[in-house]
């Protein structure tokens, strides 16, 4: 979710990256297809080289913004960095579910063959998870999924955005979400959002945002049902993102699955892999690189 936007919400850590993520140029992704369960053609972007490692971004989202951090882990890992269905070069379903998006991640999981792992941001973190109960992957990661734990994302606002988008349109439609559902900026940390080429982006992409929106607000309360994932995790969490919406869902996978470890981002929020891409391929280069 910006919830996969790409904005900082606060001051950010030094970008200067590690030796290990260093990055002179974007490293050459090529595309692909493959076909879900429902029969919906998808595309995934890959490069690299050494163990599969597949990326499931949220919404407002697309495989791009993620081209950075994954480019960084090109020497060690083969990246599949899947577009969402709906989004760029991927088709679309008759009907929208959270459902039909686990099949896509784990269609593109048989694609990148055994022992991959999966990393999920946001409501790609609620579809990693569901498709690990599924399929285990080698190793997971969840980059603060809003899972509800003391409250859901009320269906009110849900609707309220849906009718300003379509009396007002899109840009008031982004700004009623960001007062009503994510409430993570300042004023002036809006504003000056509205100002950037994201913001542009994620005008175009209010439809899927809406019915995507609307199926994580249907999502029962808390996450026990998840005990049962025996898969060694790593959830991310940046110290500056909101309590109920994504620092609570972050602490309650740590606690309930079984295999978990969570690391807190130093002076990040929702979106480190814009910030700081350099500190997220590191975290994440040194989780899957533990024994």
């Amino acid at each position: 979710m910006v919830l996969a936007g790409c904005v900082s919400t606060s001051g950010t850590a030094p970008r200067e990256p590690s030796d290990r993520t260093a990055q002179k140029e974007p490293a050459a992704f090529t595309q692909h297809r493959f076909t879900s369960a429902d029969g919906t053609s998808l595309a995934y972007f890959r490069n690299g080289e050494g163990p599969a490692l597949v990326w499931i971004c949220g919404t407002l989202s697309t495989w791009a913004d993620w081209r950075d951090v994954a480019s960084r882990l090109s020497s060690r890992f083969t990246n599949f960095v899947l577009e969402r269905r709906g989004r760029g070069a991927s088709a679309d379903g008759a009907a929208y579910a959270l459902e039909r998006e686990v099949e896509d991640v784990l269609a593109l999981m048989q694609e990148a063959g055994p022992g991959a792992s999966l990393f999920g941001h946001s409501l790609g973190g609620i579809l990693a998870l569901e498709a690990a109960v599924r399929r285990p992957p080698a190793r997971l990661m969840l980059y603060e999924p809003p899972f509800p734990i003391s409250q859901r994302i009320a269906r009110e606002a849900v609707e309220l955005v849906r009718t300003t988008w379509k009396r007002e349109g899109p840009d008031a439609a982004l700004v009623a979400a960001q007062h009503h559902i994510f409430r993570m900026l300042t004023p002036e940390q809006l504003e000056a959002f509205r100002q950037t080429p994201q913001w542009a982006k994620q005008l175009g992409m209010m439809e899927t945002f809406l019915r995507e929106i609307g199926a994580v607000a249907d999502l029962p309360m808390g996450v026990e049902r998840f005990r049962a994932v025996d898969t060694s995790t790593l959830v991310l969490l940046g110290d500056q993102s909101p309590q109920v919406l994504l620092a609570e869902p972050a602490h309650a996978l740590a606690n309930v699955l079984p295999h978990a470890s969570i690391r807190v981002l130093p002076g990040q929020g929702h979106v480190a892999h814009v910030s700081a891409p350099a500190l997220l391929a590191r975290e994440v280069e040194d989780f899957l690189s533990a024994r």
